[in-house]
């Protein structure tokens, strides 16, 4: 699946859930959420998860997750890329705007990651890099909850991921173009990690 067609992809979908929500109202004490982040398609991917809320909606368990899909290029200049990521997330809301429908949570995660990049020498055999990745971190964000079913998540936070890829994965994004080069590195080390999401709730 090249850019194009992820950003068509994720497009339809924001429009489906648009469209869900402007044919369903929902109350703000929906249980279920299911989001996705617009802007994936950027990184090749698309970020889907699911929340469910406990305890008045004061806490929550989140599945989240990431579809990663490239293909550009021919002969020397092909580039693919694909993997996958699962983020499960726990979350507590403590505050809620009495004016807004905002709820401000602090939220904590472990992140797992498989990456896969192709490449194609002169003769064009291929060349295949891997990276995997194992990681968690805190977070800090505000949902806001309004009264039509829609949904819109940002958050902010620290977080630490370990990674081991081979040399020919490095290699490989030389090859893929400056987004990937900027997107694409697996290093090991401290990173803030935010979000924007959105989404239904049911």
């Amino acid at each position: 699946m090249n850019n194009t067609s992820l950003r068509k992809t994720i497009t339809s979908l924001a429009i489906i859930l648009l469209l869900f929500v402007s044919v369903q109202s929902q109350d703000n004490k929906s249980n279920n959420i299911v989001k996705i982040n617009p802007f994936g398609a950027f990184a090749s991917a698309i970020p889907l998860s699911i929340e469910r809320l406990f305890f008045e909606q004061s806490f929550s368990v989140v599945a989240g997750g990431a579809v990663i899909s490239n293909k550009s290029g021919s002969g020397t200049t092909t580039y693919n890329n694909s993997g996958y990521a699962v983020t499960p997330e726990i979350r507590h809301y403590f505050y809620k705007d009495s004016q807004l429908p905002a709820k401000i949570y602090i939220g904590g995660f472990f992140n797992y990651e498989e990456h896969e990049n192709l490449t194609l020498d002169r003769f064009e055999e291929e060349i295949i890099g891997t990276a995997i990745g194992r990681g968690g971190g805190l977070i800090f964000g505000n949902q806001w909850f309004f009264q039509n079913g829609f949904i819109v998540d940002f958050y902010v936070g620290p977080a630490y991921m370990s990674y081991q890829r081979t040399e020919e994965y490095d290699i490989n994004l030389g090859k893929g173009g400056l987004l990937t080069s900027l997107t694409g590195p697996k290093n090991t080390g401290t990173k803030v990690k935010f979000g924007f999401s959105l989404g239904i709730s049911f």
